[in-house]
């Protein structure tokens, strides 16, 4: 059994797919670059992503350690509110969070997500 199959419950069973997804393109870009280590990785995480981000940290951190090239690699974060854009009146607004129904100017429901779906690996520091 894994380190990371000991710790982590059903609740992280997701977050560590994510890490595993991670971790397989970051030893892609190493590779492609002929890396000796891989230093650190910025990710861009929606709130709406489905992501819980402390598992994801979690799962990263277990999960690197397997792969001798990723065990000092920091995972940075950076959260990216929800936010829509109203196509009644064109106003965009922060959603705190939480899904909105209706717009916070005119009240139309005609909503569109403008971010805070994002899950994308945004920059790698690599040691060459």
């Amino acid at each position: 059994m894994k380190p990371w199959e000991q710790r982590t419950g059903k609740a992280a069973v997701h977050e560590v797919s994510v890490a595993l997804g991670i971790i397989d393109e970051l030893m892609r870009i190493a590779r492609r670059n002929n890396a000796r280590s891989v230093l650190s990785v910025r990710l861009k995480i929606g709130q709406l992503s489905g992501i819980e981000i402390g598992s994801l940290r979690f799962a990263f951190d277990a999960v690197k350690l397997e792969h001798p090239m990723l065990s000092s690699a920091e995972l940075l974060i950076r959260e990216i509110p929800l936010r829509y854009r109203c196509a009644e009146c064109g106003r965009c607004f922060d959603a705190g969070g939480r899904i909105a129904v209706s717009c916070k100017a005119c009240g139309s429901r005609d909503l569109k997500v403008v971010s805070g779906e994002e899950q994308h690996i945004e920059n790698v520091e690599l040691e060459i």
